[in-house]
């Protein structure tokens, strides 16, 4: 487990990449207009097995690129593609990471256009081989005394078990909201009644950052930021065995925790804009202040909502 020396540390563990300047990486295009990023393993299956398998997706190799053949245009066509390709490769033990995090959830991913539209829903798993972008919700349930609720992630985890999380979160499937997905994921893990969170939590932005992870799947992600402020009587607590255990935090031991490299490194991210905008951090106590506001908003450069 890593230690950090200071938290520009800490957030740079998450915000770790930049895979528009990584010449080893093949483009995956949709309408003429880049969505991912695909590594040169994913590549060569595509290549070898696409023929045979009769995938309709093309290879550019003078440009570098993966794109949808002509007659594969619509979002019922290029999801079914999609998740026949991601299924032919987790039946063959392509790549057992990630693919055997298979959660049977459908994420929905984005094409070009003058507001972003859907260009097809892909298993949540699958999304990483292709470096297409994923969008989650992040919720940081503070109280009246300056404190945060911390879950520990459960030990039987599949990612990063153990590790401390923010208060809630969770993936964005096809066809939801962030608001409704933040109020499931409440109810879900931590049994907090829906109308308690309509009544009282907050929208507070997002944040974006490009994660490569251990093995090198890049994952550009967007994370809908709420808070919510809880009335002292509440106490959060498991509810759907995502979480061990849940305790409140004040502010220093959180930072300690981060410094600790205890916390999962994109919750740090969604911590450190919450101390930032409630004053916790300022230009005043942080030496790295204005690169850790910098790191929190990455501009993504391709299609999101």
């Amino acid at each position: 487990m890593p230690r950090y020396g200071c938290l520009r540390e800490v957030a740079h563990a998450c915000q770790n990449d930049d895979p528009w300047a990584d010449a080893s990486l093949y483009a995956f295009l949709c309408d003429g207009v880049q969505i991912g990023f695909v590594t040169a393993p994913v590549w060569e299956v595509l290549r070898e097995h696409g023929a045979a398998q009769a995938w309709p997706l093309v290879l550019q190799s003078a440009q570098r690129a993966v794109t949808f053949a002509d007659a594969c245009s619509s979002v019922e066509q290029r999801t079914r593609a999609m998740n026949e390709v991601a299924v032919w490769m987790r039946d063959h033990r392509m790549f057992p990471d990630p693919l055997d995090g298979w959660r049977n959830e459908q994420y929905a991913i984005y094409g070009p256009g003058e507001r972003a539209r859907i260009a097809f829903t892909l298993e949540r798993a699958a999304c990483a081989l292709f470096g297409l972008a994923t969008f989650g919700v992040h919720l940081t349930a503070h109280t009246p005394d300056g404190r945060i609720w911390v879950p520990k992630r459960s030990s039987t985890k599949s990612t990063w078990p153990g590790f401390y999380d923010n208060s809630v979160a969770g993936g964005i499937t096809a066809g939801d909201g962030p608001l409704a997905t933040v109020v499931r994921e409440c109810e879900e893990e931590a049994g907090l009644p829906p109308p308690l969170v309509r009544e009282r939590v907050q929208a507070a932005g997002v944040l974006t950052y490009f994660y490569k992870t251990e093995r090198g799947w890049r994952q550009p992600e967007m994370q809908y930021v709420y808070d919510l402020l809880l009335p002292p009587d509440v106490v959060l607590a498991p509810s759907d065995g995502e979480a061990e255990s849940f305790e409140p935090l004040d502010r220093t031991t959180i930072l300690e925790r981060m410094l600790q490299g205890t916390f999962k490194p994109n919750c740090t991210l969604v911590l450190l804009d919450f101390f930032i905008r409630h004053g916790w951090l300022t230009a005043e106590s942080e030496r790295d202040y204005a690169a850790l506001v910098s790191l929190l908003h990455t501009p993504l450069r391709i299609p999101v909502p």
